[in-house]
């Protein structure tokens, strides 16, 4: 079957999205980094992280 994770190839996509979900991904990368700050995190990786997860359900939804 297709790979779980798509850990494979990745490419950039530009988004346009609210700015308030904007706000809030960056709020989300700012938590993040004061709870590890050894780990880099940013809005675009949470985001990335938020679509790829979701696609990952809706692919699990359809196989069944």
């Amino acid at each position: 079957g297709r790979d779980r994770t798509m850990e494979t190839k990745k490419v950039q996509l530009n988004l346009y999205i609210p700015e308030a979900h904007r706000d809030m991904l960056q709020r989300l990368a700012a938590e993040r980094m004061m709870k590890n700050p050894k780990r880099s995190a940013t809005a675009s990786r949470i985001g990335a992280e938020i679509i790829c997860e979701h696609l990952n359900n809706l692919e699990r939804k359809e196989e069944e």
